[in-house]
């Protein structure tokens, strides 16, 4: 019938057809989704975005006057490289996909010719041609009914449709694609309800919003996915950004959702907020805003606790339940909160590697344990490994014979030993390696794999602070340009992290031959000072390290224009230079002054 109405030219009558046939495809396609609570709903039943562990170096952390490292850092992790994890089992779709097509033709059609009748309205109303009225048909009553709404259903109809078709774009990563169909949902919710934009903070704009509001949503439990409130359009057009790596605007749509959900649909503490919570958490770390991100991921914890400990009234009231669905509840909401462990700790250890962060560390585990998920096993086996390295690197020398690791510290009686720590470290990088890693042979883009190639490159960094740790110079040195090549070939050969490794390859290689030392120092100088200017302490760092190389080459003069360098930028920090740093240099400077002077008097 919708399709007789369309070629007859009768928009509204064809509209109501194509809006019931909708809902009956909706129904059949209904049978074959998962069963889902308010944080999956809110969450557009999306699988999780999971960030790829990563490392933050001390240069970067003690960077705190100069931020140009944020661009090597986002430029490294990057939201498409994110592992998808889905908590809960996916039902088979034999004809979901069949049903998924009919819904994208069927929503297309329905948006077309609501735009169509618009324009005709809008052509009408320029040359003063007398616009036909609607009749007043079952078909149309049975729109009005359909969408319950005192406004104009051909706009519901219209915010219905580009909402739904936003989704599935979504799903099929069209990101671009969704975001305009999102922007065509929400201005046609601010026709629907002009009082309801969010945009608008005023005392009576809000005031209106509230009362027009409390009737339409006080009968409301659970999110409607199929009429979308305002914070669901927000939170999926902050998806959509983030997917883009768009996240500052991310962040904006994902706090408007967030104010939205709390001050008119007055839920706080909501599974709707949690999952606004994470995401939005999730961007503010690729963003670099570490305590913010920790804040947002603490905040989402402590609203699924609440649940998981105080089931709301819906869910006490969603009927019985088979003993395997409640299972399966019970096992997608301890992977879930696991998950978001997961990235609690990785924001943390990006700040700082504590105490809290190690506990955090093994609740994730222990919650993860049953995970089927390989990557995200891989993944906590490489944060295992990285706070085994921190422990190990600060014990002291002398008490490395006789200090042991236990699940609440360190202990002198039981435990780990020191060597244990190092080679279970090494131990669990390699098995990480056996499910993230990048081959560069077959280059990036030929590669399936290339959003494991950030994660080899630290794999291979992290075992060379371990090898550097216990005396293995060669496997050191081998990790380390390892690591620099991934790095170059993820960010190009100027970052901050192959300047870290270059810096630490002329480190250790100064052990064996001050030359190739000397040409690691170089290439380190070059890119420290290109990304971070003249004057920075990085770059005094590696002055310094590059003087002492030199002066043993016996390239005095050289050697004294580095420590000149090197003394010059530390002073100018005045109250915040390393005063160690400083006095070695007046030192080493003074040893410069008298070696050579001692070689001019030998040589007459």
């Amino acid at each position: 019938m919708g399709h007789v109405y369309k070629i007859i030219n009768d928009l509204d009558n064809a509209v109501c057809c194509y809006v019931k046939a909708l809902q009956m495809v909706n129904s059949k396609f209904s049978n074959y989704q998962n069963e889902a609570d308010d944080f999956s709903k809110m969450g557009l039943r999306l699988s999780l975005a999971v960030p790829v562990p990563t490392v933050m170096f001390d240069d970067m952390k003690a960077s705190s006057g100069n931020t140009s490292w944020k661009a090597t850092f986002q430029s490294m992790n990057k939201k498409e490289l994110c592992h998808v994890f889905e908590p809960r089992p996916a039902k088979r779709r034999s004809h979901a996909s069949k049903l998924k097509k009919e819904l994208v033709k069927l929503h297309t059609t329905i948006i077309d010719l609501v735009h169509e009748r618009k324009q005709t309205n809008w052509d009408n109303e320029s040359t003063g041609s007398r616009q036909k009225v609607p009749g007043s048909s079952l078909l149309l009553a049975s729109l009005s009914s359909i969408f319950k709404t005192g406004g104009d259903a051909f706009e519901a109809a219209l915010m219905r449709s580009s909402f739904s078709l936003g989704r599935m774009r979504l799903e099929q990563m069209r990101y671009e694609d969704a975001a305009n169909y999102l922007e065509t949902a929400l201005r046609s919710k601010w026709v629907l309800d002009p009082a309801s934009s969010s945009d608008s903070d005023s005392d009576f704009s809000r005031s209106r919003s509230l009362s027009s509001q409390s009737k339409q949503y006080s009968s409301k439990k659970s999110t409607d996915e199929d009429d979308p409130e305002e914070g669901q359009i927000y939170y999926a057009l902050g998806i959509c950004n983030a997917a883009l790596d768009d996240h500052e605007r991310a962040v904006r749509c994902f706090l408007t959702a967030m104010r939205y959900l709390r001050r008119s649909l007055r839920k706080v503490d909501s599974l709707e907020v949690a999952r606004v919570l994470f995401d939005c958490a999730t961007s503010h770390y690729y963003l670099c805003n570490f305590d913010q991100s920790v804040s947002l991921y603490n905040e989402c914890l402590r609203i699924l606790d609440s649940y998981d400990t105080h089931p709301s009234t819906d869910e006490e009231n969603d009927g019985e339940k088979t003993p395997s669905a409640g299972a399966t509840d019970n096992v997608s909401k301890r992977l879930r909160r696991g998950i978001v462990l997961y990235c609690l700790v990785i924001a943390k250890a990006a700040i700082d590697f504590d105490s809290d962060t190690s506990n955090f560390l093994n609740e994730a585990q222990t919650l993860l344990s049953g995970c089927n998920d390989r990557i995200i096993l891989a993944y906590m086996e490489f944060l295992t490994g990285l706070f085994l390295h921190h422990v190990a690197s600060q014990v002291p020398v002398r008490l490395r014979s006789i200090t042991r690791i236990t699940p609440t510290g360190l202990s002198s009686n039981e435990g780990l030993s020191w060597d244990a720590m190092c080679q279970s470290a090494l131990t669990l990088f390699e098995q990480v390696k056996n499910e993230c890693w990048f081959d560069p042979v077959e280059g990036v883009e030929d590669s399936d794999e290339v959003k494991h190639l950030p994660l080899s490159g630290h794999i291979c960094f992290k075992k060379g602070q371990v090898y550097e740790l216990i005396g293995s110079i060669e496997p050191a040195l081998n990790s380390y340009v390892d690591a620099a090549n991934f790095y170059r070939i993820a960010c190009g050969d100027e970052n901050m992290y192959v300047a870290s490794v270059l810096h630490r390859l002329g480190i250790i290689s100064s052990q064996r031959t001050e030359y190739h030392s000397l040409g690691y120092f170089n290439e380190a100088l070059t890119i420290r000072k290109q990304l971070l200017g003249g004057n920075d302490r990085l770059v005094a760092e590696t002055l310094y390290a590059s003087a002492v190389v030199l002066a043993r080459l016996n390239m005095y003069e050289a050697s004294m224009e580095r420590y000149h360098g090197a003394l010059r930028i530390q002073m100018a920090e005045s109250q915040d230079s390393n005063e160690e740093l400083l006095g070695h240099l007046v030192v080493s400077t003074i040893a410069i002054i008298s070696s050579s002077y001692e070689l001019r008097l030998l040589s007459f």
